[in-house]
């Protein structure tokens, strides 16, 4: 059987790289001098500030405010604050923001783009297609030239309902599609509700307490896939410019799965042990790692709770018969709690206890239109390292809303991430004008063919430094790619030394340094994604190349000849 990538569908061995650097002509075009370039880092974190009754505050200066990371205070090297229309920098000087962005001075935090991120496995369709009709509104109104829109659906199975479009009628198409969907949170609730009635006729606390653990392990093993699946979506954004905002949408996330039947155990028994038993069933170490990968992919979470305001769980009409009813109060408090942790700890904010959705919603849209930027200088380190952030201001009775950590990467790290991201979000950044050319196609073994790939180079684009009679340089190649049934490889990564005699170098600056390996795929549609990274200035470019791999070689191919009467 025939798989999309050599090596149990994986592609082949990290990808063969054969390094045979040539330098031929090329036309030739102006470059600029060779040199090192020192780049200066500057971490930027976004803040709303709002009064005590909720208004947006939008008179602050830089001197407002201060900013501590790990605790030490940090010196503001870049302000601007966005608010009443225009946009305020840190000499005092305002502009109409419609200005700025007809001159493409627009800053980038201002370009929204909204990963709307349906949870079909913890919600019920009636309450879902409820509130779908706030998030349709907020669609229509926000959706558009300054912000952009995917929609994503989980039951089980990550499904990409529409990738980032500007086109709100796609975005509202794809949530019509959805509400006719069935949920998971209908067979959720009905497997709960089984539970606590098995619970409920139990005839000892064993029993009551095995039920309960077995509600508690199936409970738990589903949130498992659920938060894998949303680290795996927050993870594809890394190196996507803009604002990222994640809306979650959902009935809550139980902070320990299956509390409820345990606390039914603890009322029907009166044993404190069922109560220590659930903390075996505790997730808030997994939803910490969500908070983790949000922050370090500079997403925001809003989250949204379809529930909205509702009678006890446990008083309707089939839940009556109950004689231990778990508390309905502690039901809520489990499911809310990470949804809350999730919004506070990464800048956003959760709309529970409500049907009024819009007001969030309508907060969300203000993000854009009223917030400060603060950036500070922070040198580069020589691994990931993650940091605390808090931001105060100094008037008092000021209320702030930012990301309480950020992950400060290596070079390394943003490349390789951003490579990744653009399997699925096309990247055009490509200061340093690579080309990258595919040769034919040439069987490899019974399944797989190999590829010839070429990535050119202008010599005059990497940032060579001088060594005695010689300039000298590195870059680094990353390649990853990704079949039609989502099945991607490694990353691979390899470096390559580049040396141009200091007699050459004029020559040599209007030339292309070839870089050429195989790949070794199997059939049918792939995307391959590349990067180059020049080691001395860090600068990348990124290119992504469309393939199809046919399973029959081209001279095999005959044309079927009209038949004739």
């Amino acid at each position: 059987m025939k798989t999309p990538f050599a090596l149990a569908g994986l592609f082949a061995a990290a990808v063969s790289l054969a390094q045979a650097p040539k330098q031929p002509p090329s036309a030739p075009a102006p470059l600029p001098p060779v040199g090192e370039r020192v780049e200066v880092h500057i971490s930027n974190v976004e803040v709303v500030v709002t009064d005590s009754k909720g208004n947006r505050v939008t008179d602050l200066t830089r001197n407002d405010f201060e900013v501590f990371q790990d605790g030490v205070p940090q010196t503001i090297e870049n302000f601007y604050a966005v608010g009443d229309g225009k946009v305020t920098f840190g000499d005092g000087k305002s502009e109409p923001l419609d200005a700025v962005e007809a001159r493409g001075d627009l800053p980038t935090e201002i370009k929204a783009r909204f990963i709307l991120y349906i949870d079909n496995l913890n919600i019920q369709p009636q309450n879902r297609n409820r509130m779908f009709g706030k998030l349709k509104d907020f669609v229509s109104k926000n959706v558009g030239p300054r912000a952009e829109a995917e929609v994503i659906t989980f039951n089980r199975s990550l499904k990409v309902k529409r990738k980032f479009t500007a086109d709100p009628t796609e975005i509202l198409a794809a949530l019509e599609e959805i509400e006719r969907e069935t949920g998971g949170g209908t067979s959720l609730s009905g497997e709960r509700r089984d539970a606590l009635h098995r619970i409920d006729e139990s005839r000892s606390s064993d029993e009551a307490l095995q039920t309960a653990r077995q509600y508690a392990r199936s409970l738990r093993n589903d949130l498992e896939f659920d938060i894998d699946a949303l680290k795996s979506t927050l993870n594809a954004l890394a190196g996507i410019k803009g604002r990222k905002i994640f809306v979650y949408v959902s009935e809550g996330l139980p902070a320990t799965a299956g509390m409820e039947l345990f606390d039914a155990v603890q009322k029907k028994y009166q044993q404190a042990t069922s109560s220590l038993e659930a903390f075996e069933f505790d997730m808030s170490g997994k939803y910490a790692g969500v908070i983790q990968s949000a922050n370090a992919q500079g997403v925001t979470i809003w989250a949204l709770d379809a529930s909205g305001l509702t009678v006890d769980q446990m008083i309707t009409a089939e839940n009556r018969s109950f004689e231990n009813r778990p508390s309905d109060f502690l039901m809520r408090q489990n499911t809310q709690a990470p949804l809350q942790m999730l919004a506070e700890q990464t800048g956003g904010m959760a709309s529970i206890n409500t049907n009024s959705w819009e007001r969030s919603l309508n907060e969300l849209a203000k993000d854009f239109s009223s917030f400060y930027s603060l950036g500070y200088r922070t040198s580069r380190s020589a691994v990931d390292r993650p940091h605390s952030l808090t931001v105060r201001v100094k008037r008092k009775g000021m209320r702030t809303r930012f990301r309480k950590s950020f992950l400060e990467k290596t070079p390394e790290t943003l490349a390789a991430e951003a490579v990744q991201a653009s399997l699925f979000y096309p990247r055009d950044d490509n200061p340093l004008g690579i080309h990258v050319t595919l040769g034919a196609q040439k069987p490899y073994n019974d399944e797989n063919f190999a590829i010839p790939v070429r990535i050119a180079v202008p010599i005059g684009k990497l940032g060579l430094l001088p060594t005695g009679d010689r300039y000298e340089g590195t870059f680094f190649v990353y390649v990853i790619a990704r079949d039609a049934a989502e099945k991607q490889s490694e990353l691979a990564i390899q470096r390559q030394a580049v040396t141009v005699p200091a007699k050459d170098l004029t020559v040599a600056q209007a030339k292309d340094w070839f870089y050429d390996f195989t790949m070794t795929v199997g059939p049918g549609s792939q995307r391959i994604a590349f990067a180059v990274r020049d080691g001395s200035t860090g600068t990348t470019s990124y290119y992504q190349k469309n393939l199809f791999v046919s399973l029959l070689p081209k001279d095999t191919k005959k044309e079927e000849k009209p038949k004739t009467n």
